[in-house]
């Protein structure tokens, strides 16, 4: 929606939205430049619903997943990949979940095996088109999933790594710093400021602090207190020639100095202040009208995620105030840019605006009793604001309710209108969107402390569009490269097959481009599955090289936040003994290549490959006369070419052994003889010195005849029924904090006029009351949650 203005003062301008002309205003430059970006972009996000918050290993992560369109909050319908990692503190995944998502959800699950190392790990999910603008933009989730019994299968190795993990947490909790914020952007000279304050830690949680403004005289200015999670604001009014610091104390530490940011001279200062359900904006110059550098002509655009809802041009004589009504914005962050008259961003400001709307659930209990067992009945009525029935997708949980969770790490609403829009990560996200409850105060601190990360002007003006690498795909696809190993060129037009020997053996064959590169696209296959690739040999006789274009496993960012604890097992357990694969990421096998052998010798001068199919000599020592190079063969003797009249050394698969054993070995059941003349002998030391031989054994069911390469290929993960976790729970391997039973988990309910979504869950005496969390998002992009409990008499 584009505004006019109505002018109704000289010095002061009072600027009243209104709509009567919104239709003829042209597009602004800003606001055509945007929509471009935002078409180009053409953004997602991503929110999953998890059944627990805690976790154990043991134990399974159930959870639905929302796929968004990032600036109406619709359900993204069309059908494409999403990608789940569970990735450990040193950057490893651990787990992986590929899901289809039709209609903008879908559900998944993850077993925490029982030796999955206790400790801190982050959850990511993306899709294909999301990799495209960076990490910032995925989805994730921070838990700590603990495993008392991973004491007594921990490497050594681990134990040092979680010891010194633990000493640089707590070096990191105790590093305290604050950080200031001029309303808008800068501090400017000879106006009045607000300027907003973060104390935290080095791990990004909020600090209890209080401080005092001072100027370089030593006089003190003002004072400062922090009102929520580290933050809160102050107001001053710098004066020209002045700078000026803070003596801050954090909870039991002494005052420390800290800078506040030097003040300009030519600014615009920006005040946002929130009356009577509309927004008013304060603008004031530094500077006078006529002196050098003063705005004549300012230009005022506001949009939410992306999406122009108000735009003014207008003149400036100094000051302005602009009265903006809410009502023109949806919820969520809006942000609000000033331009000069030639579009160069002079202020900003983030607001939050809650609407009165919003998914409303109302659970109907009822009791039911079957074959003789008694159940809870629970009929789920989900309407909008209005009471009219809510169409969407929406997902429950149902939980011990003796358990409260330490924390909060926010819902779908916190997440898709707040967490998703801003840089960081936020404390306790739900605490500003409480029912009920005034936050115009602590979001105001927020937005003014945390960056949006959408998009930054100055490359939306620059008209710099990200560059698209990747394309929203809905199926399985494998790419690599083929290259000759021996000239270090890329091969086109060669074939390229997979076997898939876990799916009926299916196979499919392709050619490589003229860059090398291959392809096999639209595979549909479920969970792990084992893949076999091969290709013919090379006109030299010896196969090609394959590349396959993997996610490396590691490597991954995880960094130590607020929500990061100590590593709990920090030495080995009493009954340690040595489990495999403990510890270790179940994607961190190499794949093992059918016929390509170590170099552990350095690179041969010759090396001859041998295709059992083709081959006619008797001998390798038929082989060596007919294809080696600079091999003098006098009768049974052989020897190099060169100043040297000894016959080689030879080997067999790396071990030095007999002549005979070597020039009688059957060339059927030998892959390849590598020979080392020359200075590349000089790894054997003095026994080398008149050249190697070594010949390597073919592998038992090695045709001879393709590169093959085996490997586990992730697929899309085929949902299961969900189980109750009571006795995993009680018995499982946990630490002394409980994560609480997951007593039922509806990963889709449907929304709308007579869905019937009625669970049941049996009431067996264990629990005293329940805790029912549902979530989800209607059809119109509005997110709904909402947190019962159930009381059991």
């Amino acid at each position: 929606m584009r505004n006019t203005i109505l002018l109704l003062g000289v010095s002061t301008l009072l600027l009243v939205a209104s709509d009567n002309l919104a239709a003829n205003m042209p597009g602004t430059e800003p606001e055509q430049k945007l929509s471009k970006y935002i078409r180009h972009i053409s953004s997602q996000k991503v929110y999953l619903h998890f059944n627990k918050t805690q976790y154990r290993a043991g134990e399974v992560m159930w959870f639905s997943s929302y796929l968004l369109n990032s600036v109406t909050h619709m359900p993204d319908t069309s059908q494409t990949n999403i990608y789940v990692d569970l990735i450990n503190s040193d950057g490893v995944i651990m787990q992986r979940r590929l899901l289809l998502s039709e209609n903008g959800i879908s559900e998944g699950d993850i077993s925490l095996p029982l030796t999955l190392p206790d400790g801190n790990y982050r959850l990511r999910a993306y899709t294909d088109w999301m990799r495209n603008f960076g990490e910032e933009f995925y989805f994730n989730r921070y838990f700590y999933i603990a495993n008392n019994k991973y004491g007594d299968m921990i490497p050594r190795s681990d134990v040092r790594t979680n010891r010194r993990f633990n000493r640089n947490l707590n070096q990191k909790a105790q590093n305290y710093d604050i950080a200031f914020f001029p309303e808008g952007g800068d501090m400017v000279q000879g106006v009045n400021n607000r300027i907003a304050f973060k104390a935290v830690n080095a791990l990004g949680r909020g600090l209890e602090a209080e401080g005092v403004i001072v100027d370089e005289k030593g006089n003190e200015i003002s004072r400062f207190s922090t009102i929520h999670s580290g933050m809160g604001s102050f107001d001053l009014q710098p004066e020209a020639g002045s700078s000026y610091h803070a003596m801050v104390s954090f909870t039991g530490s002494r005052p420390e100095r800290f800078h506040l940011p030097q003040a300009r001279n030519n600014g615009v200062a920006l005040r946002v202040e929130r009356e009577h359900e509309n927004i008013v904006l304060s603008l004031q110059s530094a500077l006078s009208a006529g002196e050098r550098g003063f705005i004549n002509e300012i230009m005022v655009l506001a949009h939410t995620r992306g999406e122009v809802q108000y735009t003014e041009m207008l003149e400036f004589s100094g000051e302005a105030s602009i009265i903006i009504p809410e009502e023109l914005f949806p919820s969520g962050i809006t942000q609000i840019t000033v331009f000069s008259g030639n579009h160069v961003p002079l202020a900003e400001r983030l607001v939050y605006i809650q609407r009165d709307e919003g998914v409303i659930f109302n659970p109907r209990i009822f009791r039911a009793e079957h074959e003789g067992e008694k159940f809870i009945g629970m009929q789920m009525e989900i309407t909008d604001y209005q009471g009219n029935p809510a169409e969407g997708n929406f997902s429950m949980s149902i939980l011990d309710g003796s358990v409260s969770p330490s924390g909060s790490p926010g819902n779908i609403m916190s997440d898709i209108l707040i967490t998703s829009d801003l840089a960081g990560i936020i404390e306790n996200p739900d605490f500003y969107l409480e029912p009920q409850k005034d936050r115009i105060t602590e979001l105001d601190h927020l937005m003014m402390t945390h960056g949006w990360r959408r998009f930054a002007w100055e490359n939306v003006l620059a008209e710099e569009l990200p560059e698209i690498e990747y394309q929203p795909s809905s199926t399985l696809s494998l790419r690599g490269r083929i290259t000759d190993p021996a000239q270090g060129n890329t091969v086109n037009r060669h074939p390229v097959r997979i076997r898939l020997p876990d799916n009926n053996n299916d196979t499919y064959s392709t050619r490589s481009d003229r860059s090398g590169n291959f392809t096999f696209d639209s595979l549909v296959y479920y969970n792990d599955f084992k893949v076999e690739i091969g290709s013919n040999r090379l006109l030299g006789d010896y196969p090609p090289k394959i590349d396959l274009q993997t996610d490396d496993i590691r490597g991954h960012v995880y960094t130590p936040n607020f929500l990061t604890r100590e590593m709990q097992i920090t030495r080995r357990g009493s009954d340690w003994k040595r489990v495999s694969g403990a510890g270790r990421s179940p994607y961190a096998i190499v794949p093992r290549a059918g016929r390509t052998a170590p170099r552990q010798f350095g690179v041969p001068d010759q090396t001859i490959y041998i295709d059992r199919d083709k081959v006619t000599h008797r001998s390798v020592y038929d082989v060596l006369v007919e294809r080696a190079q600079g091999l003098n063969i006098y009768g049974n003797t052989m020897m190099f070419r060169g100043p040297n009249r000894m016959e080689p050394m030879f080997m067999l698969d790396g071990v030095q052994t007999s002549r005979d054993v070597v020039l009688n070995l059957n060339p059927r059941e030998t892959e390849r003889i590598e020979l080392y003349r020359g200075t590349s002998t000089a790894i054997f030391g003095v026994r080398g010195s008149a050249g190697v031989i070594i010949a390597y054994q073919r592998a038992p069911g090695d045709s001879g005849f393709e590169d093959t390469r085996e490997f586990v290929m992730v697929g899309y993960h085929a949902p299961r029924e969900f189980y109750s976790d009571v006795i995993i729970s009680t018995s499982g391997a946990g630490t002394g904090e409980p994560t609480g039973s997951a007593i039922h988990w509806e990963p889709r309910m449907v929304g709308g006029q007579e869905k019937d979504n009625t669970v049941m869950f049996p009431v067996s005496g264990i629990y005293d009351n329940v805790r029912i969390i549902v979530e989800g998002i209607d059809a119109m992009g509005v997110p709904g949650a909402g947190i019962f409990t159930l009381e059991i008499k």
